[in-house]
């Protein structure tokens, strides 16, 4: 079981014994020419290549599908089809002149450059990755059969691409079964990470079961999960204390495991570092080490099932060859980072997306689209059906018209339209400007991009005075977005876009029938609280907001409200020096006595942004009603402004 991993996803990404990186030893070229015949069983633990078994993970049915594991392609002697595995999801199978690209648990596919739906998606079973067989055999070329006698499936004609090649990628496992290497790593004896600054001899007979967006930990195990390997780095600029190092190590402890041997070590490879040798109840033992260098804390630890700590000395040599150093001219050290020059890599399964983006940022995981950000600057891809006729242009002059619309001139900029490449395909891009307060202000791309049903549109924005930071983000996105179209053909249906498709000039009435009021506002607000018959009604659009409140209060009259309300905004205005009060009279609202107050607040803070707020108090037959609009001084173009002032004087009581 599972010991000290990052909990049950570790289990699910063993990787398949595809991504076993440093669980096999290259091995020698297959030296066998010409064609070659594959015979393999469903429920079957082997296949057979050329008269000779090996062993496999048996494959299954699925939806009526034979599913098989993928050394059935990458074994050299075999097929011996290349393997690239991205993000331990995206399978990438190059055989000849064939690519072939899949996601586990899609269907969505691409054989060579061309989408395609597979009948059932590739899974991961039981540790192994699995692919449909027909599509893959079929694009490879291979001829299949059927054996009457012993119902082997039989494929013939198959060509080791290996062997044409004049190099080999196959590895024992150490299970009896071959195993697929990746190019890259064929002859690497090391692993490291060159963005923390590590290094250590290749874990064989271990598989990489689990690694942080970040890079910051790494684990691996056995198949059997009898032993384990973690690398843990966390920022510690500042010298630690003994008792922090040790800290560390302990947080890395599970529920169950306790410290059996706790000291100092001086002199090691590392130099100085804190050693613990721990159990657990479920029959493990472990030896941690704490090592401080390079302004991080390095926590690396080793554990195997045992009945004794000593049993742990035999393999010491592997903490021992961990080093606080990464030679990048090393050709046999294979780099683990995820981060490259500052950047690392973000992904989205429902758009099938990838992006490089600062290593600060962050993915909101609760968003309904790919949003990524960090404290001073965001981007995200949404999408939406294509309307029939629509172009890229139409689109971006419809957005820039509301842009307009909703910024005040003093508080918007439109800076530049320019023709860029998106995913592959032509698009538009504009870049905007705005500020809430014309102090502080946003520059803001915005690329509209058209490709099948769908339309394409991508936000990045930052800061204007960290733009030097953000120079190259814009560039970057376009250079390093990736989006499968297919995927989301295949995830999504009908995708309005609310904001473009809303007619911003019809209207709608509302009536209360227990307040006995109505009112008419434009439909393309969006109503928080839109139940009439309660005392509160409120509705929001980009800039602003609109509402009645109405309550009883038959004890008092016109004249009591208008002083109260004197009162009031003297003493808010006496405790919030930003807050002015620009009207404060007695008129009408439709043939209605009321009390208007107009209030500017220039606070800008996080819990407020400067606006201009009208109220209208009604008191009428012991019913009192405040009909309000506010909108964001950055926000108040002649369109706000109209739209509110209209739905305000709205506000009407019918005589009984």
């Amino acid at each position: 079981m599972i010991s000290r991993s990052i909990g049950t996803k570790a289990l699910a990404l063993l990787l398949s014994l595809i991504m076993f990186i440093g669980y096999a030893l290259p091995a020698s070229a297959a030296t066998a020419t010409g064609t070659k015949e594959i015979r393999l069983k469903v429920g079957s633990a082997q296949m057979i290549i050329n008269g000779e078994a090996i062993k496999i993970q048996a494959p299954f049915l699925s939806a009526n599908n034979v599913m098989v594991p993928l050394s059935v392609f990458t074994n050299a002697k075999g097929f011996g089809a290349k393997l690239q595995l991205t993000n331990n999801k995206v399978i990438k199978l190059t055989y000849l002149k064939h690519v072939i690209t899949m996601t586990t648990g899609n269907k969505s596919a691409t054989i060579d450059g061309k989408n395609t739906t597979l009948a059932v998606a590739p899974a991961n079973k039981n540790g192994v990755l699995t692919v449909p067989l027909v599509p893959v055999a079929k694009t490879f070329g291979a001829k299949q059969s059927t054996d009457a006698k012993t119902k082997e499936i039989v494929l013939s004609g198959v060509v080791s691409a290996t062997a044409a090649a004049g190099t080999g990628n196959t590895g024992n496992a150490g299970n009896g079964g071959s195993v697929s290497i990746i190019d890259s790593d064929f002859g690497k004896s090391k692993i490291g990470d060159s963005y923390y600054g590590w290094t250590m001899s290749y874990p064989t007979g271990l598989l990489m079961v689990d690694q942080s967006d970040d890079g910051d930990y790494i684990i691996f195990q056995d198949i059997k999960k009898d032993y384990e390997l973690g690398v843990f780095v966390e920022e510690a600029q500042n010298d630690l204390t003994t008792a922090e190092k040790r800290t560390s190590i302990y947080g890395h402890f599970t529920k169950t495991e306790k410290a059996v041997d706790i000291r100092t070590v001086a002199g090691g490879p590392t130099g100085t570092y804190e050693k613990i040798v721990s159990k657990n109840n479920e029959g493990y033992f472990f030896e941690s080490r704490a090592i401080q260098a390079n302004g991080f804390l390095y926590v690396v630890y080793f554990g195997k099932r045992a009945t004794s700590a000593t049993e742990l000395n035999r393999y010491s040599q592997v903490l021992d060859s961990f080093k606080t150093s990464f030679d990048r001219s090393d050709r046999s050290l294979k780099d683990f980072t995820q981060i490259i020059d500052g950047y690392k890599t973000f992904s989205n399964d429902d758009y099938g997306l990838a992006v490089k983006l600062p290593k600060e940022w962050s993915i909101d995981d609760k968003s309904a689209y790919p949003y990524f950000y960090t404290s001073d600057a965001y981007m995200y891809v949404d999408i939406s059906s294509k309307k029939a006729g629509d172009t890229t242009d139409a689109w971006l002059k419809r957005k820039q018209a509301r842009f307009e619309q909703s910024f005040a001139p003093e508080y918007r900029k439109v800076l530049e339209q320019k023709d860029v490449v998106w995913n592959g395909v032509p698009a538009k891009a504009l870049k905007i400007s705005y500020s809430f307060d014309t102090e502080t202000w946003w520059e803001e791309y915005e690329v509209f991009a058209i490709q099948g049903e769908y339309r394409y549109y991508t936000e990045i924005a930052y800061l204007d005075s960290h733009k030097s930071t953000y120079a190259n983000l814009f560039d970057t996105v376009l250079r390093t977005l990736e989006v499968n179209t297919g995927t989301v053909e295949k995830n999504f249906g009908l995708i309005l876009d609310d904001a473009d498709e809303a007619d911003r000039v019809a209207t709608v009435s509302k009536k209360s029938n227990k307040y006995g009021y109505s009112v008419m506002f434009p439909q393309y607000w969006t109503g928080s609280k839109k139940n009439f018959e309660e005392e509160s009604i409120e509705y929001d659009f980009d800039g602003g907001g609109f509402g009645v409140d109405a309550w009883k209060d038959p004890e008092s009259s016109f004249s009591d409200l208008s002083s109260y309300l004197d009162q009031f905004y003297r003493d808010q205005t006496a405790k919030n020096s930003k807050m002015t009060v620009i009207e404060n009279s007695v008129t009408t609202l439709n043939g209605l006595q009321a009390k208007k107050v107009v209030v500017e607040d220039k606070t800008n803070d996080d819990k407020s942004t400067p606006n201009r707020m009208t109220m209208y108090y009604v008191y009428n037959n012991g019913q009192v009603y405040t009909v309000w609009g506010l909108y964001y001084l950055a926000r108040g173009t002649d369109f706000v402004k109209k739209s509110l002032e209209s739905a305000i004087n709205s506000f009407t009581i019918p005589a009984r």
